[in-house]
């Protein structure tokens, strides 16, 4: 009987900067939308893209790859980078003069 591959090991030959590159788009779309729409979009994204860098990570472990550390740094900058409250990240100038021309509105 020949070998089957399985759906993943197709990837195989890029899977060590796959999950962490997966890792940090996830991220990335949920912490630059502003949008409250947008954001719980963004969100439901991150999270799938949390699922696939977990069931990547357990899959590298248990496979006994050498790649297992840079998969687990993986998950925790996504832990880490959801856990960081939104008003400790830096506001752009531009965001600021937006939100100083919203309040100067709201005092007339």
């Amino acid at each position: 009987m020949p070998y089957i591959p399985f759906w993943f090991e197709s990837f195989a030959h890029g899977f060590p900067w796959i999950v962490p590159g997966l890792a940090l788009a996830g991220l990335w779309i949920a912490r630059s939308t502003s949008d409250v729409a947008l954001k719980t979009l963004a969100e439901r994204v991150f999270f799938a893209a949390m699922l696939i860098v977990a069931a990547a990570t357990l899959r590298t472990v248990l496979a006994n790859e050498g790649c297992w550390l840079l998969h687990m740094g993986s998950i925790g900058v996504m832990v880490l980078g959801a856990t960081i409250p939104v008003s400790d990240l830096p506001v752009s100038d531009l965001d600021q003069a937006e939100t100083d021309s919203e309040m100067a509105l709201s005092d007339r």
